[in-house]
């Protein structure tokens, strides 16, 4: 009698803690299908129009090919036609290989500022939007036209940054 109440009183502290060690779990995220949608809705037009856009400009028979940075600015320009989002590159630590990227107001020039400080990501609500600024590591490759030699050797993440603004309301519209 004694080791069958033994067994169950291990049984339950056993049970016990299993049932503890999955409290401790974290739930799995879960979004709606609507917003699965929209995700999936985003993708393929980001997918489609680079496609597009990279059979355009690099399979045209020139001899130079575009800067890689000027063919994703056409494909932003029909992923935020079709999705209602704002996307473009800016500075952060290497000179801006464009004006237009050189960050011009105060939200362009406090993201540039914390990414620059070795920050991935900055993230703010403004309004109705979203702000999202990730930087982007400048490697080799990309530091041979964005930095100077001398720049290069000095060493330290370089990096620019891609800023994305996401409305966080939609009107109600029929699918394209």
């Amino acid at each position: 009698m004694n080791s069958v109440k033994s067994s169950a009183a291990t049984l339950t502290v056993l049970l016990i803690v299993a049932l503890c060690l999955k409290a401790n779990e974290p739930e799995p995220i879960r979004i709606s299908p609507q917003e699965a949608r929209a995700r999936i809705k985003l993708l393929e037009t980001a997918y489609m129009s680079t496609l597009q856009h990279m059979h355009r400009r690099y399979f045209d028979g020139n001899a130079r090919a575009p800067v890689p940075s000027n063919v994703l600015e056409d494909v932003f320009r029909r992923v935020d036609y079709e999705n209602g989002t704002t996307s473009r590159w800016i500075s952060v630590n290497t000179p801006a290989m464009d004006p237009k990227h050189e960050p011009s107001d105060d939200l362009t020039k406090a993201i540039a500022r914390y990414l620059k400080t070795n920050n991935d990501r900055f993230e703010k609500t403004v309004g109705e939007k979203l702000i999202s600024g990730r930087a982007i590591t400048l490697f080799a490759n990309c530091q041979k036209c964005h930095v100077s030699a001398l720049s290069q050797q000095n060493g330290g993440r370089k990096v620019a940054g891609l800023v994305i603004e996401m409305p966080l309301v939609y009107e109600a519209e029929d699918n394209k």
